[in-house]
């Protein structure tokens, strides 16, 4: 099948949908189809087209503009968007592709979508929003394609009520057998993987491991990764009692990742908001335990209750410090069943999943 995969960024852009759609149109390809990705280039010195891994790359347009608008309040060059989509247009009119994968980001490229092509298009929607003009997108959106995907069951079951068409789910997968099972014994301290940005909301993490650690909490906790909000967060760490034992590393490799990842003994969550972050099925791949709040927008809470891989707790230090130490009573029985949660998730079932979808989008 020829399948065009319409997303707002990709590789070697960093995020979580940049991973999924990488990663799936990876596997789709060594599952034998063809895969076009159509997407904005996000900063300069990117090729115009390129092949990485049997996957053909298009970015149009492609100034590096993207992240970085005259406004800094719409956070987006909001005139990129509107050619991405009128490109989007002229693809699918072209009825070169079989089917048509659309990131929710930036939304517009949905609308630019023509008529007679809807019916063989998918949404994948990576969160929920709650504003009212998003909230009109979440209602509205999902109708005018023939198809709807969530990265989780939770993102799921709110477009199904907002819209009244029914959403499948085609989660953030990993690739199983790179992940290492370490027992309990040989792990310490807390993890922290992934952007750092405001809305990861790390100082809570940092005081919920300084009350934790005042209790008997061993080992450090290892802040990983790299975003707009470093430098705040290295100096929020030093400010910290514990300083000596928070450590902001910065960007790692995948051997580092892998490795931190079956060493740390619970991984810390405290994000205000989430789809489905790759990196908790990367720690329930790792049988590592999760712990994460109760925030209203934090859809990673969902997916932790649902395989049973940590604790969902309340918003404050305390809260999340005391999740942190309650993990050790029950650890066995979270990495366990992390453990077995992952094995559904490997981008080959995933993948199975959308070739049903088209088979049968294309059948009618």
């Amino acid at each position: 099948m020829r399948i065009a995969m319409m997303i707002e960024l990709y590789h070697p852009s960093v995020g979580g949908q940049e991973v999924f759609f990488q990663e799936l149109g990876e596997t789709l390809v060594q599952r034998g189809h063809s895969v076009d990705v159509y997407c904005i280039g996000h900063t300069g010195g990117l090729a115009g087209t390129e092949t990485i891994n049997g996957v053909t790359i298009h970015r149009n347009p492609n100034g590096g503009r993207y992240k970085q608008p005259l406004v800094k309040a719409l956070r987006r060059n909001w005139t990129d968007i509107v050619k991405f989509s009128a490109g989007v247009r002229r693809i699918a009119s072209a009825h070169q592709h079989d089917f048509y994968l659309l990131n929710q980001w930036p939304l517009m490229h949905a609308l630019a979508l023509p008529k007679d092509v809807r019916a063989r298009s998918a949404i994948h929607w990576c969160e929920i929003r709650t504003d009212p003009i998003l909230t009109a997108c979440q209602t509205r959106l999902p109708r005018i394609v023939g198809s709807n995907f969530a990265v989780s069951e939770a993102v799921a079951v709110v477009i199904t009520e907002q819209s009244g068409r029914p959403c499948g789910v085609l989660p953030s997968g990993i690739t199983l057998s790179r992940y290492r099972n370490r027992p309990r014994d040989d792990r310490s301290g807390v993890l922290y993987l992934g952007r750092i940005a405001p809305h990861k909301n790390l100082p809570l993490l940092i005081d919920a491991f300084e009350l934790a650690a005042a209790k008997g909490l061993t080992g450090d906790l290892m802040i990983a990764g790299d975003g707009p909000s470093r430098a705040d967060v290295e100096a929020y760490a030093q400010r910290s009692p514990l300083a000596s034992r928070v450590r902001v590393l910065g960007s790692v490799t995948e051997a580092q990742k892998l490795e931190l990842l079956s060493q740390a003994a619970v991984f810390g969550m405290p994000s205000t908001r989430e789809g489905f972050p790759r990196v908790i099925t990367e720690s329930m791949a790792s049988g590592l335990p999760v712990v994460t709040p109760d925030f209203p927008g934090n859809g990673s809470k969902e997916v932790v209750a649902q395989y049973k891989a940590g604790i969902v707790c309340g918003t404050t230090p305390t809260d999340f410090a005391e999740a942190l130490l309650a993990t050790e009573a029950d650890w066995n029985a979270f990495s366990q069943a992390g453990v077995a949660a992952a094995q559904t998730l490997d981008w080959s079932h995933i993948a199975e999943t959308l070739e049903a979808r088209i088979q049968e989008v294309l059948g009618k």
